[in-house]
């Protein structure tokens, strides 16, 4: 007769995934794509380790970060098309739209630079893809990353073809390489379930960037895959890890996904300091219940104590920027 564990075994699956050490300390850390690039960036941030994520909002598909990336590499402006007498650059998100084209460009002009500064010093660029699905502006016949609540009728809704998807992950490793030589590469596709796409039609998303990842990275064996939509499906396959929209995931279920890049990427050394600065977050955030005023001035002269210890073990950690 089985015992309990091997009884509830029945119904867990983990995602093996091979460790591959990159990194060793706290570094700079850049992403770009799907909303899940912004989660992962705020866990890392919750951990004191400096990051640089979305410097042009939220990208879905692999066509908008390859078209992004050359535009950072080449420090070129996108095509920006006027409606309704505002100017928008379709290819980033809503925030990339204003009535004066002159302070549109601008705005990018310094986003470029920013995400290119960033990428040249950056010790891991971490690209999340959302979506295979993909608009086309009929009037420029462009791929856009985001329609900007123009009508939809100005678009045609189609998915990328897998050889498309390779074109442009090549296009991606391109134009990283060219700013950073040395810049790890760490590809993973978004757990987010795109409902509004269709059911369907997200699982059919969702496999042809897999199947364009898979070609990719055998012929690229120095970028790395990291599964969060396997981990997602196969090991947290339970509504108890979904947000109430039932597409994207919780908090719990980002942590555990956090946790387990950690483990795959991580050395001793940094998971060691993982585990310290998880600690100090925990004590910065602790609420105190007490009022005695010498209660809370001894606890606020334990804090900066600890603090100042993290700083002297950590002098390249990113809590001297987060904290006052």
């Amino acid at each position: 007769m089985k015992n309990s564990q091997d009884f509830k075994n029945q119904f867990y699956t983990q995602f093996p995934i091979q460790e591959n050490t990159i990194w060793t300390k706290p570094e700079h850390l850049f992403f770009m794509g799907s909303c899940f690039s912004t989660n992962i960036s705020e866990q890392f941030n919750q951990h004191f380790i400096d990051t640089l994520s979305n410097p042009f909002g939220t990208i879905f598909s692999p066509d908008a970060i390859a078209q992004s990336l050359q535009h950072i590499q080449n420090r070129t402006l996108p095509a920006i098309i006027n409606f309704q007498n505002t100017q928008h650059a379709l290819l980033f998100d809503t925030a990339f739209q204003n009535p004066n084209h002159e302070a549109l460009e601008t705005k990018i002009r310094h986003r470029l630079e920013e995400a290119r500064n960033y990428l040249s010093k950056c010790n891991t660029a971490f690209i999340t893809f959302g979506s295979a699905w993909v608009y086309k502006h009929l009037l420029s016949n462009q791929l856009v990353g985001n329609c900007q609540k123009i009508p939809q009728n100005q678009f045609e809704k189609i998915i990328l073809p897998i050889e498309h998807i390779v074109e442009n992950l090549n296009q991606i490793h391109k134009s990283i390489r060219a700013i950073n030589p040395q810049c790890n590469i760490v590809f993973t596709i978004s757990p987010v379930r795109h409902l509004r796409d269709g059911i369907s039609e997200n699982v059919l998303s969702k496999s042809h960037l897999i199947v364009a990842l898979q070609s990719f990275i055998s012929q690229n064996s120095q970028c790395h895959y990291f599964p969060s939509y396997e981990i997602f499906n196969e090991e947290l396959r339970d509504h108890r890890y979904f947000q109430p929209d039932l597409a994207h995931p919780n908090e719990l279920a980002i942590e555990y996904i956090f946790k387990r890049l950690i483990e795959v990427y991580g050395d001793e050394t940094f998971k060691e300091f993982m585990d310290k600065a998880n600690a100090l977050r925990q004590l910065i955030n602790h609420k105190l219940k007490t009022t005695d005023p010498i209660q809370i001035s001894n606890w606020q002269q334990n804090l900066e104590k600890k603090k100042a210890e993290f700083i002297s073990l950590y002098p390249n950690s990113a809590i001297s920027n987060q904290l006052p």
